[in-house]
């Protein structure tokens, strides 16, 4: 479904159908892999197939430190990442929309008990299905669903315990930097219920085939309860809107929502300076506003 995480492995465990993973750290290797199972890279589904080494040791080490007894990854692609999580012990289940990847990876760990590969679209995977226990998510997110899917694992942080993600450079940058001038609504939206803790970057060459832009490897921590209390359909009105006109003066977007005299004694009674963009506001801040507004 996505641009998979593929890379390498020191050892391969053994088996008639399981390849060392250190072959997939080779571009030929892969270019021949994919022409074997009939796949052109798709552009519109982000395939884009990691092949340095490094990366995948800091993902794997990131899924080691958290401990989990199931991992959840999204869109496991050639299955590198899932050879090496396998022989962590822990249970993978590998989600993927392709159907001819979807046939590869059922025919390579078909002798693989701690593996188990679902076609499906991430979007539509049922987390209700695999127990109480909590999951851990790792995953290589294309930019055209990267939002669709962090508000998906946001959806289900109740069942879930972390995640390791790859998203784009620009995209990752923004929802560390917020909230804030260099921040987005959805930067928000994911700092507003969890622990954002960057990785490393990783250069658009570290993928076959070569992306556009380069990424960056960021953990995911849900906190035990949100950063706000107002009513989050209320909280993130209020996001949305104040983002989606960050140049303007909170007393001009908030006339979307009150009649323009009752603006500045409201911002007054509450601390914040009505002549402030609405991305410099904090999100207790934020929160206050939004509890006023609609509360």
């Amino acid at each position: 479904m996505n641009r998979s995480i593929s890379g390498s492995s020191t050892r391969s465990l053994g088996g008639s159908n399981r390849r060392p993973v250190s072959e997939l750290t080779d571009r030929r290797t892969v270019v021949s892999r994919l022409r074997a199972l009939g796949i052109r890279p798709s552009k519109r589904r982000g395939q884009n197939f990691l092949v340095d080494r490094d990366v995948l040791a800091r993902i794997v080490s990131e899924v080691e430190r958290a401990e989990p007894e199931t991992v959840v990854e999204i869109g496991p692609g050639l299955g590198t990442v899932t050879r090496r999580l396998a022989e962590l012990g822990v249970r993978v289940i590998g989600v993927e929309v392709d159907h001819r990847l979807v046939a590869g990876l059922r025919q390579e760990f078909a002798g693989t008990e701690n593996v188990e590969i679902v076609e499906e679209d991430f979007l539509r995977f049922d987390f209700g299905a695999l127990g109480s226990k909590k999951v851990y998510v790792v995953g290589n997110l294309p930019y055209r669903i990267t939002s669709p899917i962090l508000a998906r694992l946001i959806e289900e942080r109740a069942r879930i315990s972390g995640a390791v993600l790859l998203t784009q450079a620009e995209v990752a940058e923004k929802i560390a930097e917020s909230p804030g001038p260099h921040g987005s609504a959805l930067g928000v939206f994911v700092q507003a219920y969890g622990e954002v803790i960057p990785l490393r970057h990783v250069p658009r060459t570290a993928f076959y085939p070569v992306p556009a832009v380069d990424s960056v490897l960021w953990r995911l921590e849900f906190l035990s309860t949100p950063r706000f209390t107002a009513a989050p359909d209320d909280f993130f009105a209020i996001v949305r809107a104040l983002y989606g006109k960050r140049r303007k003066m909170l007393r001009r977007v908030l006339r979307d929502f009150l009649p323009p005299d009752r603006i500045d004694p409201l911002l007054q009674q509450l601390g914040i300076d009505p002549t402030r963009r609405g991305e410099t506001l904090t999100i207790p801040e934020l929160d206050r506003l939004a509890s006023a507004l609609f509360g």
